[in-house]
């Protein structure tokens, strides 16, 4: 038997230790934390969305203060006052209630909480679209396809030669210009010129598709996608106005000096990265990877790994009685799916309201850059068409010029002899 007295109005009751299910101990001795009478809870934490941003000089929002305001607030009857100094501003608080992100080991009464996502730092790379078509255009064939080639225009000028009754004309150029009554032709030449033309058509499209997939971008772009491919390929780190030590030892050789990307950052601003990587928050890096292109006019992607990985943890006071409140709040908190749903609510409205791209032609999903290959292709050929065509009257000037010369000459012969 245990006898308790309030000491406030002196009554004196009987708790039978023995008798568990008809005696309530909270009666006698009741949870004195489920109401804070206005407690001052006093947080301090790096500011990180969105988990804590700033919405004014005063104020702030994220998912950790929903959660704080649900328990402390709303649960608790409490009060939450978040602070931007490391100091704690109140008199008699030798150290915050709570802290986020800036977790201190101790050998005793670590109370932090981790929480179920990980931060940390990612690579943020510039993404080139744009194609180099002349580069490939330019190239030469192969001794095979040359051969080939040659052996199809001496064929041709053979049988013209040997058969002048059934080719009286140019067999290439009728089968490129066509000739005006094919189906006048005797059926051995309409036999060959249709092989001929089945073959230049195989050949054409080889070509054309070969040209293609050379143009596409990953074929022709480096776009290293882990951390390892990173430090193979040629890019290079610049992060303006911080030594990141711990960067450069993860990227050997990778990180720029700082004070070469300060310099290059006054000299082209925002630019400079288009040319060069740069390491900042996850979620920034993926918010710049999502909006697209952004307002300077070039795109970049974020590496699948992270350069720098760390838990993201709430760690209480030394000897703060909250703490098994705290754990057993966020655990319910994130198994009911209320925490999940509030994460990913926060991303996705963060990218809609960032989002500079407000014009509805950008939603499209063919652009006339993806045609930009066909419409080179056709001017290259146009081209092509045009010096060939200048060549081929040029060639007609110089043989009558040639033959009025001959027979010139042939007269003056004749007429001396």
């Amino acid at each position: 038997m245990l006898y308790t007295e309030n000491p406030f109005t002196k009554e004196w009751h009987l708790f039978d230790l023995h008798d568990h299910n008809t005696s309530n101990p909270g009666r006698y001795y009741p949870y004195k934390l489920a109401n804070l009478h206005g407690y001052e809870f006093l947080a301090f934490g790096m500011y990180e969305f969105p988990y804590i941003f700033e919405v004014t000089e005063v104020r702030a929002a994220g998912l950790l203060m929903e959660y704080l305001h649900n328990l402390v607030v709303r649960k608790l009857n409490g009060t939450v006052r978040m602070v931007r100094s490391e100091r704690t501003p109140l008199d008699g608080r030798s150290e915050f209630d709570l802290t986020f992100a800036y977790t201190g080991f101790r050998p005793h009464y670590m109370h932090d909480v981790s929480f179920k996502e990980r931060g940390g730092y990612c690579v943020l790379c510039p993404f080139h679209t744009e194609r180099d078509f002349l580069r490939h255009l330019l190239k030469p064939f192969s001794f095979g396809i040359w051969f080939v080639l040659g052996a199809l225009i001496v064929v041709c000028r053979l049988l013209g030669r040997l058969f002048p009754h059934l080719f009286q004309r140019n067999l290439l150029e009728q089968i490129f210009f066509s000739a005006s009554t094919p189906h006048r032709q005797p059926f051995p030449t309409r036999v060959v010129s249709f092989s001929v033309a089945v073959l230049i058509f195989f050949l054409s499209e080889a070509y054309n598709a070969k040209i293609i997939a050379l143009m596409s971008i990953s074929k022709y772009f480096d776009r290293p996608e882990t951390v390892r491919e990173l430090i193979e390929s040629d890019f290079k780190i610049a992060i303006p106005g911080v030594r990141a030590q711990l960067i450069a030892e993860a990227l050997p050789g990778k990180l720029i000096t700082s004070k070469r990307a300060e310099a290059i950052y006054r000299e082209r601003g925002e630019l400079m990265f288009d040319e060069y990587c740069t390491v900042t928050y996850c979620y920034m890096a993926y918010l710049h990877a999502v909006i697209g292109r952004n307002r300077h006019g070039f795109q970049q992607y974020v590496l699948r790994d992270m350069v720098s990985e760390r838990l993201l943890t709430l760690q209480l006071a030394t000897h703060s009685p909250f703490y098994e409140t705290f754990a057993e709040y966020y655990e319910r908190y994130f198994q009911s799916g209320i925490w999940t749903y509030r994460l990913e609510f926060l991303n996705r409205k963060l990218v809609r309201e960032m989002d500079p791209t407000g014009n509805l032609f950008e939603e499209v999903v063919f652009h006339f850059d993806d045609l930009v290959c066909v419409w080179v292709l056709i001017v290259v050929g146009w081209m092509l068409g045009t010096v060939g065509f200048v060549t081929e009257l040029l060639w007609v000037h110089l043989k009558r010029r040639m033959r009025n010369v001959w027979k010139r000459l042939k007269r003056a012969v004749d007429f001396g002899t």
